[in-house]
């Protein structure tokens, strides 16, 4: 097989994400599975907002969303009280903050919208037994189900095949857990040798059941059970399924925990100290129906490096963080959204190689920022020792009478912002590397659509001005390089309507102002990446310096000048 450019190996979510932003951008993948069909067990089970959003940009939000358990809140309980309370109630992404899913489901979705691409090939049963790369492409040699051995050739592999990842062992690229140096630093580590680079990791073992047929009337809220004597987790799912995860204690062993007796009496515990079901359990004695339950290990570990050569990787094959900030999924996901716009764009000789650098200088120092908060709400959930549980306890209420405190946690503004400091973006202004919100607009037809549905997966010039076709005579007067870049204008509420029919159909009326607030000025530009990442903004004095810069960056001339490698 030789009519291949990018390989992905691992169908789990980012690589079937991968594989349906690589189709939608016409580039030929082939999607390698070693197992004979998708994982039937549930790992993930949270996708957040920009993890829905980046299912809306691949053209499968609809899909995704009809299998979603929505906007689910996130309660902290304490010896029978509220320590706190996570409503978040706004959607500067355009969807809820917290979602659960089951994950098996999910998947199924995203293999189905393969189905859409004829340049697209999946292949289960195949696993990768080495690879070889050099200055012109990658040879993988891959058993087949029926025994034999075949050789595929391409431009580029995607390694999404797990926390155990063989072709991150092949390439010796080791893990070890962040610091921070790692959380303050934008720059690779010196140091892959795995003996420069280990560090003591801190692995904690947690007992997960998943249930069906669940009864809890509590179906809104993920509870975190802050007790000393046994910090638990539970959260409800779409189909009425239901996820406990309980903490090992000191000494204990699967035996002492996996029984269904124990289970059930653990439940039954927590249920009892929970403020909204503790009558309901008192007068309930109804088992729970297990479907499902194994011993996981929460790790915290970073990959040396993000890939070497032509061979990138993604999702846990890269990072491994605990679950407690539903974020490990959701970061696969950004992977792969902020790699395979960069990768169609090589490949299609619209941009130079050195493009893909900023891959793991934009992802790493998110991804951290990820591992950090996660490994922080771990640390809120899990002290076994009353006395700090006590300094905890009190702590958080306090948060609780400080008016903006309380609504910054209730917000979940604790969330690390999405925002890249380094890689493919211009310097000199506030928005630079942030993610464009995404707001309500509407569009010349009258109709009340989300401001993505109007972008489409493409660079765009963002003009938002009273005056579209004057906004848009300025923006379109200078030689954009990118061949699918759009111009759209975003027109104040109230504007005349005839100002929108002057552009053609390219704009969108801003209903509640929320983009005019975002760019603080009545007129101006954003320059928007296909991930919708801001690449610049500004106003019309700065588009002539923008259209330069992307005029040698298309021609890969200028990354290696503006992006430090």
């Amino acid at each position: 097989m030789s009519d291949v450019q990018v390989v992905i190996v691992g169908a789990g979510p980012s690589g079937l994400m991968a594989a349906n932003l690589l189709g939608q951008a016409g580039v030929r993948a082939l999607l390698l599975e070693r197992s004979m069909a998708l994982s039937a067990y549930p790992r993930a089970i949270t996708i957040d907002d920009e993890g829905l959003r980046i299912c809306q940009a691949a053209g499968l939000y609809e899909d995704v969303a009809a299998e979603l358990l929505p906007a689910i809140s996130a309660h902290y309980v304490s010896r029978g009280h509220w320590l706190a309370r996570v409503t978040p109630t706004t959607c500067t992404y355009g969807h809820p903050l917290i979602s659960t899913l089951h994950q098996p489901t999910f998947e199924t979705v995203l293999l189905a919208g393969l189905k859409r691409f004829p340049n697209v090939t999946v292949l289960f049963g195949h696993t990768v037994e080495t690879c070889r790369q050099d200055e012109h492409g990658i040879t993988l040699a891959v058993h087949t189900p029926e025994d034999a051995q075949i050789q595929i050739e391409c431009d580029y592999v995607l390694a999404c095949d797990g926390g155990k990842s063989t072709l991150r062992r092949a390439l010796g690229i080791p893990l070890s857990p962040p610091t921070l140096l790692d959380l303050f630093s934008t720059r690779r580590r010196k140091h892959e040798h795995p003996r420069l680079s280990r560090r003591s990791e801190q692995k904690q073992h947690w007992l997960v059941v998943d249930c069906n047929a669940d009864e809890d009337e509590e179906r809104s809220s993920i509870t975190f059970f802050c007790n000393p004597a046994r910090p638990a987790v539970t959260v409800p799912s779409p189909g009425q399924r239901r996820r406990w995860e309980f903490m090992f204690l000191p000494g204990e062993r699967e035996f002492d925990l996996l029984n269904d007796a124990s289970i059930q009496s653990m439940i039954a515990q927590s249920r009892a100290i929970h403020p909204t079901t503790r009558k309901q359990s008192a007068a309930s004695s109804t088992a729970i129906h297990i479907e499902r339950k194994a011993v996981y290990t929460f790790r915290t570990v970073l990959a040396a490096r993000f890939g070497r050569g032509r061979i990138f990787l993604l999702g846990d094959a890269a990072h491994l963080m605990p679950p407690f900030g539903g974020q490990g999924m959701n970061s696969g996901l950004r992977d792969a959204h902020n790699l395979c716009w960069k990768l169609a764009m090589v490949l299609l000789q619209q941009a130079g190689a050195q493009l893909l650098d900023t891959y793991e200088q934009e992802r790493r120092p998110h991804v951290v920022r990820m591992m950090f908060f996660s490994s922080l709400l771990g640390l809120v959930i899990m002290p076994t020792n009353h006395f700090i549980a006590a300094l905890r306890d009190g702590f958080l209420r306090t948060i609780g009478h400080i008016p903006p405190l309380q609504h910054m946690l209730a917000d979940m503004r604790v969330k690390p912002q999405a925002r890249y400091r380094r890689g493919f973006l211009l310097p000199d202004s506030r928005l630079n590397g942030c993610l464009l919100p995404q707001p309500y607009v509407t569009n010349a037809a009258g109709e009340r659509v989300l401001l993505d549905d109007i972008l489409g997966p493409r660079f765009t010039l963002l003009c938002i001005s009273a005056q579209p076709g004057q906004a848009l005579a300025a923006a379109q007067a200078h030689d954009w390089p990118c061949a699918n870049l759009r111009i759209v204008c975003i027109v104040p509420a109230g504007s005349d309507p005839a100002a929108l029919r002057e552009t053609g159909g390219c704009s969108a009326v801003d209903s509640d102002g929320e983009l005019q607030r975002w760019l603080r000025r009545r007129e101006g530009y954003a320059l928007v990446r296909p991930d919708r990442y801001v690449l610049a903004a500004g106003g019309r004095e700065q588009l002539r310096g923008w259209s330069m810069y992307l005029q040698r960056e298309m021609l890969g001339n200028a990354v290696s000048r503006h992006v430090q490698v």
